[in-house]
């Protein structure tokens, strides 16, 4: 079937777009992850903007460089499913109803992260002795979250902190001593869990030995947390080992070494 576009349709841009943005910070750990454009206007860094300014790219984005089939085969399902379900209008060009496809079947990766946001945001405001909002959406999370906080954390050091490694940087979510556990850098994660698999993954170890190794006691346990997006009366932790720590060490490193060749640019203090 022959692809019918006419002058209106915005054929000089991909159908589905490459996010060539990413989260950068300064040496300092400041954030830079927009910056102001010649024509006077706020945009996403690039990577060419980080050659210029010596910016130093976020631990997700290093970790960003692996390959996730699960998560693709997810989003083609998501396609598919808003292409079955999506009405084509009448007078529509197959490249216009493709888009509004495209767009639609991001819809629940845009939720679940805006989701993520905010309940990140009530996490801190718990473990740092603040008032919670009154979302009534949110408050199962925030009654599990802090249940699990009262019973288990003993100290909040602080939240939300940018550190600063070798060649990286990134927002670590809090740094607390947990009983039985004692001084932990924490990882919380607002996912999708499916009690036929693992809930913590290979990356998330990764993450937290990459803010262990630039905070200020990277002999500290490093524990991800996952609350579960899909059943609010969920929440499981996960404290790594020694073992697996070090070989998650050994894969940042790698991942680290492989995003610069791919992107073309070393930033300052990454040892390759």
């Amino acid at each position: 079937m022959a692809l019918t576009i006419t002058a209106k349709e915005p054929t000089n841009s991909r159908l589905v777009a490459t996010d060539q943005a990413g989260h950068w910070y300064s040496e300092k750990g400041e954030s830079a992850h927009v910056i102001i454009g010649k024509n006077g206007n706020e945009r996403n860094t690039t990577v060419a903007d980080a050659r210029k300014l010596g910016l130093l790219p976020s631990v997700t984005s290093i970790i960003g460089i692996l390959d996730k089939p699960q998560l693709t085969s997810w989003k083609i399902e998501q396609a598919i499913m808003s292409s079955l379900t999506l009405p084509k209008e009448a007078d529509e060009t197959l490249e216009t109803y493709a888009r509004r496809v495209v767009k639609d079947s991001k819809e629940s990766t845009t939720k679940a992260a805006e989701h993520g946001t905010r309940m990140h945001e009530q996490a801190e405001n718990i473990l740092m002795g603040r008032s919670v909002c009154k979302d009534e959406d949110l408050q199962p999370y925030i009654e599990t979250f802090k249940k699990w906080a009262d019973e288990n954390v003993e100290k909040t050091y602080w939240c939300e902190k940018a550190l600063v490694g070798a060649g990286y940087a990134g927002r670590c979510d809090a740094y607390v001593k947990l009983r039985d556990v004692g001084d932990a850098i924490v990882d919380l994660k607002n996912r999708k869990v499916n009690p036929k698999y693992e809930p913590f993954y290979d990356t998330d170890c990764a993450q937290i030995f990459a803010y262990l190794s630039a905070s200020e006691n990277p002999k500290a346990a490093g524990v991800s947390i996952v609350l579960a997006s899909n059943d609010s009366s969920k929440i499981m932790t996960k404290v790594w080992d020694e073992d697996e720590l070090y070989q998650a060490g050994i894969a940042f490193c790698a991942m680290q070494k492989v995003w610069a060749w791919v992107k073309g640019y070393t930033p300052p203090g990454m040892k390759l």
